[in-house]
Order: structure tokens, then C-alpha cells, then sequence
């Protein structure tokens, strides 16, 4: 997979999805089993540990009535950055952005994807 199949879309959706069983899925298809994913408190590393986190945003934020939405994406050889917002999905302000800077393995799948939050 790259970005230009969609991972910049694919990636901000799967931490929207209301479905567990799409989020598993979803998570399986963009992470390398190996992959990484960590925000400021904590790591969590391969499949399981990676749809928790999602699934944690997801009932934190997302069932809340927030959604995260891409701000702007750049590309860098084998590394992205991802700047989102997350907003109230009926409108209004900003509540939160954030850039996530990802690595990807030679399969095109995310391998370490560090969380940055940002000051709005």
C-alpha cells in the first residue's frame, strides 16, 4: 500500500470507524504485524496493541461526537507526516490536532507511527 492508494484517507478513517470488526481489519491492512504505534503516555506494538489504542481513541473522542479529519500530509522517502484535527463531527471549532510521523516497511505497511499532539 502507499499514499497514493488512499493511506492518507484509509488511516485518519480507521480511527472513525464505529465497527470493531472493520477496525481490526482495517488495522491489520495498514500496520505491519511488527508495527508501532505510540502517543505521549504510551506504546502499543503489533495488531492487538494497536487496534486497543485505536479502539481507546475511538471511545474517548469518536463516540463522543468527535471526529479526526486530515489537516495536511507530506511525504518524505520512506516516512509521512499526517497533521489532523479533531473536531465536533456536527461542526464547530477545533478541539484538538495533532501529526503523527510514520515509517513505513518495505511491504508499504505503517511501521512506527509516533503521535505528536500540537498546541491549537
Amino acid at each position: 500500500m502507499s499514499l497514493t492508494e488512499g493511506l492518507v484517507e484509509r488511516y485518519l478513517a480507521v480511527w472513525n470507524e464505529s465497527d470493531a470488526e472493520n477496525r481490526r481489519k482495517a488495522v491489520a491492512e495498514i500496520w505491519s504485524e511488527d508495527g508501532l504505534y505510540a502517543n505521549t503516555g504510551q506504546e502499543f506494538r503489533g495488531h492487538e496493541g494497536i487496534e486497543a489504542a485505536v479502539t481507546e481513541a475511538y471511545v474517548d473522542f469518536v463516540a463522543k461526537g468527535f471526529a479526526f479529519r486530515l489537516h495536511a500530509h507530506s511525504v518524505n522517502h520512506e516516512a509521512a507526516r499526517i497533521t489532523w484535527n479533531m473536531v465536533p463531527k456536527d461542526g464547530g471549532d477545533i478541539a484538538a490536532r495533532g501529526t503523527q510521523y510514520l515509517t513505513f516497511a518495505k511491504d508499504g505497511r505503517i511501521r512506527t507511527d509516533h503521535q505528536f499532539p500540537e498546541e491549537i
